[in-house]
């Protein structure tokens, strides 16, 4: 990431100073459009308070929280596109000075403003977003943000040819953003999803007329994948991730993590049909084995190429892509309570 010369927000020293970027278009604020004026209410200023809905704005609005607000608690109400968005913003920010123990980067509070929620629901949080920041600020607001209960996030770096490396979350090959696009098809977010469940789980998708206009969605354009060195020329599908997926209020869990991995998790799917995809959904999606599923735990390089998402965001194949470990690592606040 390359840095932008910017001071670094002020030492660990004083009490908590929460923050709140929204992203107005994410599922929950859009049905729901007076939240960020609820949170602003329960802020110490409504200037530390900033709705954004695009990624130049989003690049403004950490800058002037983060820098010139002084926030050290950050909370991001969108989705997983908004929380991909904000940790890119605040790594090309204040760039690789931060190295060092993550003690000047801002804690997160991920609340449930999206869809699926992936992030917030990986770290415990399960309120509203205004019932969220109401609890963290009545618990820790005469605190100092050494004392807040957080666990570090770490992040895949994902680096393409001639483009600056990204960070997030949660990767997925071609074929998982094209299974995403099927999901829409059938019903946006959790309804769109127990669709595909449902008729992928019972084997009624394959004998549907929607599968046979589909079933080229299932193809990658290239089965080459390299993971961890070994080379694999048959691999359908990969899923990589540094937090547990929990999906649907933990009924699907795709990805788990192991406490204290260095590395991240990885599933691959291996098949040679779309049919064969489509019977080993459910078992990549409740995370069970299967002779087609090739799962590591504790990966720490991946080399695919093709289309991806990356929290959600989708991108346009530009050749090879390579996922390792990133040295940026964020804490965030935790509490089954929230």
């Amino acid at each position: 990431m390359t840095p932008r010369n910017a001071p670094l927000p002020a030492p660990d020293t004083e009490r908590v100073r929460l923050g709140v970027l929204t992203n107005p278009t994410a599922h929950h604020n859009y049905r729901f459009p007076f939240t960020h004026h609820a949170l602003g209410a329960e802020l110490a200023s409504e200037l530390d308070a900033v709705r954004t809905a695009t990624k130049a704005e989003l690049n403004d609005a950490v800058r002037h929280l983060v820098l010139e607000r002084g926030v050290n608690v950050l909370a991001i109400n969108g989705g997983d596109g908004t929380i991909h968005g904000t940790i890119n913003a605040i790594a090309n920010l204040l760039g690789p000075d931060v190295d060092a123990g993550r003690a000047r980067l801002p804690r997160l509070l991920l609340l449930n403003g999206g869809t699926y929620n992936m992030g917030s629901r990986a770290m415990g949080t399960k309120a509203d977003p205004v019932t969220t920041v109401r609890r963290f600020l009545a618990r820790w607001s005469d605190a100092p943000p050494s004392a807040v209960a957080t666990r570090p996030m770490g992040l895949l770096e994902v680096d393409r040819p001639g483009r600056n490396p990204m960070l997030g979350m949660v990767f997925g090959s071609q074929v998982i953003m094209n299974v995403l696009g099927l999901c829409d098809d059938l019903g946006s977010g959790y309804l769109g999803l127990a669709s595909l469940l449902a008729r992928g789980g019972f084997g009624t998708l394959l004998r549907t007329r929607f599968f046979q206009e589909n079933r080229w969605r299932l193809r990658p354009d290239d089965g080459t994948a390299w993971l961890d060195g070994t080379r694999y020329q048959d691999v359908t599908a990969i899923a990589a991730s540094t937090i547990d997926l929990k999906l649907v209020r933990g009924l699907v869990w795709a990805l788990a993590v192991p406490a204290g991995s260095k590395g991240f998790a990885v599933r691959a799917l291996r098949t040679r049909t779309p049919g064969e995809m489509v019977r080993a959904l459910p078992q990549l999606l409740w995370d069970l084995p299967h002779p087609l599923i090739l799962s590591v735990p504790e990966a720490s390089k991946v080399v695919t190429s093709g289309d991806f998402t990356l929290d959600g965001e989708l991108y346009a194949s530009e050749g090879r892509i390579e996922l390792t470990m990133s040295r940026f690592a964020f804490d965030v606040v935790v509490g089954e309570d929230l």
